[in-house]
């Protein structure tokens, strides 16, 4: 009787084992319970608003993403430690969310080609990310650049495991950002991705563009500077300053 006691036991604890190998969640599920039915009443841009301030003064950690080559993936969904790319995705699983769990499948099916868990299945690059998820560009761009995603340099990847992928990037130059900047909708909420200067690389940086209550052009991210290191609003048109150039989606 003992036994089959300490079987059973050891069964359950190779389960919860298997279950927190895959799925590993920092954070109160009921918290998202709670906001997602808060902001149920409103349209699409002021969620984005609302769940994209949330987070607001979130720490910056980089790497927060556990997988690699020789490390088996685990799906992690962690709002008290955010990367630039982990933010957005937060942030637009919830506007497609009614509930905890609708959150958690919209996260694993923007993060994952498919909604497969798997480092080889990860949306790495941005570009991908675009694509796998049907974000279509809002302006014609202006410029355009050869890359070879995962290039770092000429004997390494940046990411062992995952293949060389040729593109041509379409992006808007900042010049060409300063003009059109005023003929945007301002009550829009934009995904904004940072063009790197990297060929390996296709963007350096990701954000949200909107609009203030004074009217002015706001850049909100988990900011990687030193003096900020958590998510931040900053000025949108001096932040793009001296940058490549950018993308951007609705």
């Amino acid at each position: 009787m003992k036994f089959q006691k300490e079987k059973k036991l050891f069964l359950r604890f190779i389960i919860l084992f298997l279950l927190f190998s895959v799925y590993v969640q920092a954070f109160d599920s009921k918290e998202i319970d709670r906001l997602l039915n808060k902001t149920s009443h409103l349209d699409r841009n002021n969620k984005l608003y609302e769940y994209s301030k949330f987070f607001l003064n979130v720490p910056y950690v980089p790497n927060v993403l556990i997988g690699s080559e020789n490390t088996e993936e685990k799906f992690i969904i962690d709002l008290k430690s955010l990367d630039c790319f982990t933010y957005i995705e937060y942030v637009m699983a919830l506007e497609k969310s009614s509930n905890y769990l609708d959150f958690k499948n919209n996260v694993k099916n923007l993060r994952y080609e498919n909604g497969e868990v798997s480092f080889k299945t990860r949306n790495h690059f941005f570009t991908e990310w675009i694509v796998n998820n049907n974000y279509i560009p809002k302006k014609k761009y202006d410029t355009k650049k050869s890359k070879i995603l995962n290039k770092k340099n000429k004997d390494e990847k940046y990411l062992n495991g995952i293949p060389f992928k040729k593109i041509d990037i379409q992006y808007a130059s900042i010049p060409y950002v300063n003009k059109i900047i005023n003929s945007l909708n301002k009550n829009n909420f934009y995904i904004v991705g940072i063009i790197s200067n990297d060929i390996g690389l296709d963007v350096s940086h990701v954000g949200f563009l909107f609009w203030n209550e004074l009217g002015k052009a706001t850049f909100r991210h988990a900011s990687n500077k030193k003096k900020y290191m958590k998510v931040v609003d900053e000025d949108f048109i001096e932040y793009i300053q001296n940058k490549p150039g950018i993308i951007f989606f609705e």
